[in-house]
């Protein structure tokens, strides 16, 4: 009997036991599933960081095009805005659970134009202007960010989420974490560009250069070195215009399609700085070397200035009338980039240069030195022939610019519309940013 009831006691021991070793395997697998589904989390996490970051710029984007006055889409500027983060959203596999215009200070905006925010200064979703629900109606043209003093729209918030499927934690009931993240991306101007009327360094020239170092061939025509232009302004670069054809020099026709030589003469000498997205096509009045006096001697008035010049580094010879397409993604994905198929480096009459970023590029002059050693005495070369333009390399050239590349503008920092208003056709260039 003490034996039996010993046995007893051990079984007894060994139950109480059991439920005790299989709340420890428990605790095991969800302190695994902590740090695994955890770790996969946090890796989800910036990719849906990414993903809200892309689909605010694409409303962003859309919002750069309406600022610089490109025609409005069939459905309206809202739709437009709601249909490139809803498919940008669709590319990043996140679910975008609310979409809200705000001014370029990234303050959420009302129906009316003014400021969503609680009495505390908080932001208020409740209040602020969905998108796809319509514009806010501005009340503001001159917005200060440090007193939340709002201005029009130019931007929106994103709020993203993505479900992610957990591996161990479905075990203790999880089957799936879910992350958040909220992005806000505006438009504005550029603050390394500015208006003509302020002064060196912000005339506008109607002149496209190309991204990349480039001479001309063995028939004068355009060829690619395959490295950018060193921007520290001290090296002299001799810009060849190698031909009348799809050249490294195209004169951009800031209202196509007519006007010609006279137009660009004009455009030079009084420049009106239209607003102008990166990236965007741009209609050329004429490429290559434009055997003009006039123009040259317009161009020549700038000797010793820096001037912003576009660059380009696409050419598009549309077909039957149509014209590129500038809006994102399209603008940006091969292999066409919003060029009609077939007609990308094209060599028609009918020329599109695509702009992605500007450059600000002195001009040689006899007051500077390390041009008139060399014997540059001006920044263009332009009527006629004239040998200096042929290069150490004897590239044939017999016009060229000559001058020296100070900087490079891709992205920047943007802020509100120059004096003048908003919706000014002396702007500045216009990009993007994500504010927060």
């Amino acid at each position: 009997m003490p034996d039996l009831a010993r046995r007893r006691a051990g079984d007894r021991q060994a139950g109480q036991a059991l439920p005790l070793m299989i709340l420890v395997l428990v605790a095991l697998i969800a302190m695994s599933g902590a740090v695994i589904d955890g770790g996969n989390l946090m890796a989800n996490q910036r990719g849906t960081q990414n993903g809200t970051d892309a689909a605010a710029e694409a409303g962003a984007i859309v919002l750069a095009r309406r600022m610089a006055g490109s025609v409005e889409p069939g459905g309206g500027w809202d739709a437009a805005v709601q249909a490139a983060i809803t498919a940008s959203a669709a590319a990043n596999g996140i679910t975008v659970t609310g979409a809200y215009y705000t001014d370029i200070c990234g303050i959420p905006l009302k129906a009316d134009g003014t400021a969503s925010l609680t009495f505390a200064g908080t932001y208020d979703f409740s209040t602020a202007k969905i998108v796809g629900q319509g514009l806010p109606t501005p009340t503001s043209t001159t917005p200060d960010c440090p007193s939340r003093t709002v201005g029009p729209v130019a931007g929106v918030i994103v709020l993203g989420h993505r479900e992610v499927t957990t591996y161990f934690s479905g075990i203790v009931g999880i089957r799936t974490l879910g992350t958040d993240t909220q992005t806000t991306a505006a438009a504005g101007f550029l603050q390394e560009t500015c208006a003509a009327s302020e002064g060196e360094a912000c005339g506008m020239l109607p002149i496209a250069l190309p991204v990349n170092w480039s001479t001309c061939g063995n028939n004068n025509s355009l060829q690619d070195e395959g490295s950018q232009w060193v921007a520290d302004g001290k090296r002299v670069y001799i810009v060849p215009l190698c031909s009348n054809g799809p050249g490294n020099v195209g004169y951009i026709d800031w209202t196509p399609p007519s006007g010609g030589t006279a137009e660009l003469i004009a455009s030079v000498t009084n420049p009106s700085n239209p607003a102008v997205s990166l990236p965007s096509w741009q209609y050329i009045a004429s490429t290559g070397n434009v055997n003009s006096s006039d123009l040259e001697t317009a161009i020549r008035a700038y000797d010793g200035q820096v001037v912003l010049v576009p660059e380009f580094d696409l050419t598009c010879s549309p077909s039957h009338g149509q014209t590129p397409d500038s809006t994102v993604p399209v603008i940006n994905t091969a292999p066409n980039y919003g060029c009609p198929a077939g007609d990308l480096y094209g060599q028609g009459a009918t020329q599109w240069y695509r702009i992605p970023s500007f450059t600000h590029f002195r001009l040689c002059s006899a007051s500077i030195t390390r041009c008139h050693s060399a014997g540059y005495d001006h920044g263009i070369y332009l009527a006629g022939s004239n040998p200096i333009c042929n290069g150490a390399g004897g590239n044939g050239a017999t016009a060229c610019l000559i001058g020296t590349f100070e900087s490079i503008i891709r992205t920047g920092t943007i802020g509100a519309a120059p004096q003048g208003g908003w919706n000014t056709s002396n702007s500045k260039a216009i990009g993007i940013q994500i504010i927060k």
